[in-house]
């Protein structure tokens, strides 16, 4: 139909308006042509839904949903605002030509006051405005000043701020109006519950997540619990609202079924799965059961993690930060896809060590509950973990030599043996410096008699904690005892050779 506007003497018939034809603007009947397209708005919203997911999770930008169901709401109601904009001015346009008077032809309503009209005084400024209506004709106004005045009245009708500066001047426009007043008053309720949701959307979580920090806070005070951990507790309520906004996480999507609940964890954590050197071994099935059993504790600088002799069966496995783990024998440091607490989790025996976070540090935390509720479905990975975990592989074998010949030597025997004074009194032992003795912790688990140890312990159906425990300090503080003599007799033939 609309190829028929390329005529110029094709036009809609015009005899029932009862104006000139002459008068009928080509894009009035462009625009009645076009009418059939209005039939399309219904796949407005399911196309904006398709739209909203591709940005979000295909080109992940930096928006979040509420926001982009906002802009789509104030979308819609601009359109039905220009809508109804539409609707006034031809409503008016016609209503002129059959009545004579319409606010198109009114003073002060659409034709402004001109230079020559201008006057200091009010009463002769609506004078003249009167005097100059008889002559008013329409193609003295532009259609974009129709067009906006048209708007404004719209606008003012949604918003209720109408000001009575536009009015209806004959019994149709009358009718017009009194309809676009119906309607808008829809549009600015459901504007309005637009604009509460999203608001809400934003604020609900904050406010509850206030209220909680406020009370937390007043029970601190109340309590006269020391500055340093209040700071502390203030930096991880601060570090959980930036990670998710004070929410659990993967809080969002709990509701959904089991595998897909399983789907996006994994594939939200597959990366640090990938860097922590134990998971690799694991069947996907099963690391996607571990990772959903994972929680994540964010820690601030110098918070003690684990204290030693804490009966606490929890894992933890670094994502971001170091952590020292302190024990008798002495220090040895863990970052980023290491783990430790893991002779806690897996033989339930008191904590070994004391663990505290030399950085800000994020941790996935493994409990003892949806770990076993795990291996009832993966059996098979009770002895498996137990000696992989216990007794992982070597990052590199030849790092411990090389680094137990580097810098100046250091009288700290004492510390490095730790529980063997006599082992500590010999002469090539009380040699060895702080950097060997970190090296011969980290060796430990590596040596033939504690591996075979774990290996040991791990076929074992049932083993008393206590007796774990014990045989535990008893194979590291052999294998220490043996890494210790044999790099101090190394270094004595290494010197006896210099000499």
């Amino acid at each position: 139909m609309e190829m028929l506007l390329l005529g110029g003497i094709v036009r809609l018939p015009n005899g029932s308006l009862d104006f000139e034809a002459g008068h009928t603007l080509w894009w009035t009947t462009r625009w009645l042509l076009r009418v059939n397209r209005m039939l399309l708005v219904r796949r407005i919203q399911p196309l904006s839904e398709e739209l909203f997911q591709f940005a979000i999770h295909d080109l992940q930008l930096p928006v979040t949903e509420e926001l982009l169901y906002f802009l789509r709401s104030m979308a819609s109601y601009m359109a039905m605002g220009h809508i109804l904009a539409c609707i006034w001015f031809i409503t008016s346009e016609v209503a002129l030509w059959r009545y004579g008077v319409s606010w198109l032809s009114t003073p002060g309503m659409l034709p402004f006051r001109t230079e020559t009209s201008m006057a200091t005084d009010i009463s002769e400024a609506h004078r003249a405005l009167s005097e100059a209506a008889p002559t008013f004709t329409l193609d003295s106004v532009s259609l974009a000043r129709e067009y906006l005045r048209s708007l404004l009245f719209s606008l003012e009708c949604i918003s209720t701020l109408f000001y009575g500066d536009i009015i209806s001047m004959n019994p149709m426009e009358l009718i017009a109006e009194i309809v676009i007043t119906f309607w808008s008053i829809y549009i600015y309720g459901a504007l309005v519950g637009a604009q509460g949701e999203w608001i809400d959307s934003q604020a609900r979580q904050e406010a509850a997540f206030e209220q909680n920090l406020g009370e937390l806070q007043r029970f601190l005070n109340e309590n006269d619990v020391p500055k340093g951990l209040k700071r502390q507790v203030k930096a991880y309520y601060a570090r959980m609202w930036r990670r998710h906004q004070g929410k659990p996480e993967f809080a969002s999507v709990a509701s959904v079924s089991k595998a897909l609940y399983e789907d996006v964890v994994f594939a939200t954590q597959h990366d640090f799965a990938a860097q922590v050197r134990v998971f690799r071994a694991l069947d996907e099935n099963f690391l996607r059961g571990l990772l959903v059993c994972l929680d994540y504790v964010v820690c601030s600088e110098g918070e003690e993690i684990a204290t030693k002799g804490d009966m606490d069966r929890s894992m933890y496995f670094i994502a971001q930060g170091r952590i020292l783990v302190r024990m008798d024998s002495g220090e040895s440091m863990r970052e980023r896809s290491e783990f430790f607490g893991e002779f806690a989790l897996l033989y339930g025996i008191s904590r070994l060590e004391t663990c505290m976070a030399l950085s800000v540090a994020e941790l996935y935390r493994l409990d003892h509950e949806p770990y076993e509720r795990l291996l009832q479905d993966f059996p098979g990975y009770r002895r498996r973990n137990k000696q992989s975990w216990t007794a992982p592989a070597p990052q590199n074998h030849s790092m411990l030599r090389a680094n137990n010949y580097a810098g100046k030597r250091k009288n700290t025997a004492t510390t490095i043996i730790g529980s063997a004074p006599i082992l500590a009194r010999r002469a090539c032992v009380r040699n060895l410096d702080a950097v060997t003795t970190q090296n011969i912790e980290n060796e430990v688990p590596h040596t033939f008699v504690y591996k075979s140890t774990m290996e040991m312990m791990a076929q074992l159906q049932t083993m008393h904690p206590e007796e774990a425990k014990q045989l535990i300090l008893k194979v590291r503080a052999g294998s220490r005892k043996r890494l210790s003599r044999d790099i101090a007799q190394d270094q004595d033939d290494d010197d006896d050779g210099m000499d």
